[in-house]
C-alpha cells in the first residue's frame, strides 16, 4: 500500500505585486464630461433607441427606455462612456436624470463631480434615504 499525504499544500505562492508608487485606479483618473445645466439634457425620455458604437460597444446598444432596468442602464453607460458634451444632451434627461439619480449605479469619483456641480443631484440622494 502507498503513503497518505495529511493535507500537504505542494501549490508554491507567487510573490504579490503591488502597484507602483502614486498610482490611481483608472475610475480616479478617467476623464468625466459634464454638463453645464441639466436643462441642456434633453434627450428621448421613451420608446427605443440604438446608442453610438463609442458609448456602448456592448454589441447591445439598444435600450427600450420603457422598461426602468434599460433606463437606468442607458443612463449609466452614457454617464460613464460620454466623451463631449454632445453626448450627454443627445442621449440624457434633465428630468429623468434627477428621478434615476439616487438609485444609479455610478463610479463614486463621477458621481462626487455632478453632485458638486449640481448639488440638487446630491439633494436626490439625501431625500430618498
Amino acid at each position: 500500500m502507498g503513503e497518505v499525504s495529511e493535507g500537504v499544500n505542494a501549490k508554491r505562492q507567487e510573490p504579490v505585486s503591488l502597484p507602483p508608487v502614486g498610482y490611481l485606479p483608472y475610475g480616479d483618473r478617467k476623464p468625466y464630461v459634464l454638463a453645464d445645466t441639466l436643462t441642456a439634457l434633453n434627450g428621448p425620455t421613451r420608446g427605443v433607441i440604438t446608442l453610438p458604437h463609442h458609448l456602448d460597444w456592448s454589441g447591445h446598444p439598444e435600450y427600450d427606455l420603457n422598461r426602468p432596468e434599460c433606463l437606468e442602464s442607458l443612463y449609466k453607460v452614457v454617464l460613464t462612456e460620454a466623451a463631449t458634451l454632445e453626448d450627454l444632451h443627445m442621449w440624457l434627461s434633465g428630468d429623468v436624470l434627477l428621478r434615476l439619480w439616487p438609485t444609479l449605479w455610478l463610479p463614486p469619483r463621477l458621481r462626487r463631480r455632478w453632485e458638486e456641480r449640481f448639488p440638487e443631484l446630491a439633494a436626490t440622494r439625501t431625500n430618498a434615504a
